[in-house]
């Protein structure tokens, strides 16, 4: 069976052009220090090729397709503060490695419009195919993907449907603040495995969770601009879930946002 290797590139692109990177400091005419970065465009993809040519040989891959983000996000819509507080400026020699990846052709490239490179990665490794798809990511929330085996910190992460939906509930309970969403108010990594460990239906137990948090925390609704505990459990689990291909409309090239089962 062919090994195939969907790689996380924005993550290890950006951080082999930091590894190369160089700080500055100059004086200007008007004596003041000013401090710049460059990077060689060659030494970043020196350094990113030799990246991936160690997965692959770790991994015993035939083919790693290099998954980026897409100049929007459809997560900014569902939520405009969705890591509103992460810094969105690259490192030198960024953006040219990315076309110089382009134009060699060595890997494929690929990128969706409206999506992280963590839900391209997700609809792919989740589409059926007689294809072994190992991706590599340092992003724990790819174990919300079921089916998946994850090359993760060193080690090879293997999930199940089972799993994987107990990983969502989990990010849909207790939120994620850097990515700039925060969960069930009050909730926390014991308190949500309790939600998650008793009988009858996950959905309605998580519902009745955030119902009684936001009776302590009503202020929780105001912040997130909705109206009901309900809509607040809804807008985090759609936050939370790394797309799988159910997920996506490939005729109109969008996702599907999830709702609960009628």
């Amino acid at each position: 069976m062919t090994t195939q290797l969907l790689i996380d590139a924005d993550f290890v692109l950006y951080r082999d052009c930091c590894v190369v990177r160089r700080d500055h400091v100059w004086t200007n005419q008007a004596g003041q220090k000013v401090h710049t970065q460059s990077a060689s465009e060659d030494e970043a993809l020196a350094k990113f090729t030799q990246s991936v040519e160690g997965y692959v040989t770790k991994l015993y891959a035939d083919e790693a397709i290099l998954v980026f983000s897409g100049e929007a996000n459809f997560r900014k819509e569902v939520w405009p503060q969705y890591k509103a507080g992460r810094a969105s400026l690259k490192p030198p020699a960024y953006w040219a490695v990315i076309d110089s990846l382009r134009d060699a052709g060595k890997y494929r490239v690929v990128s969706e419009a409206c999506l992280e490179g963590d839900d391209y990665i997700g609809i792919l490794a989740t589409r059926p195919s007689g294809t072994r798809r190992v991706i590599v990511s340092e992003d724990k929330d790819m174990q919300t993907l079921p089916n998946a085996e994850i090359w993760r910190q060193d080690k090879l992460v293997e999930t199940t449907p089972e799993s994987a939906d107990h990983f969502w509930r989990l990010q849909t309970l207790m939120g994620d603040t850097t990515d700039g969403y925060f969960g069930c108010p009050g909730m926390g990594p014991v308190s949500a495995a309790k939600v998650l460990a008793k009988a009858g239906d996950p959905w309605e137990n998580i519902l009745e969770a955030y119902r009684a948090g936001c009776r302590k925390k009503p202020e929780a609704l105001d912040k997130a601009g909705v109206e009901t505990p309900e809509d607040l459990a809804l807008l985090n689990a759609r936050l939370a879930r790394i797309l799988r291909h159910t997920d996506w409309d490939g005729t109109h090239r969008r996702p599907i946002l999830w709702s609960p089962e009628a």
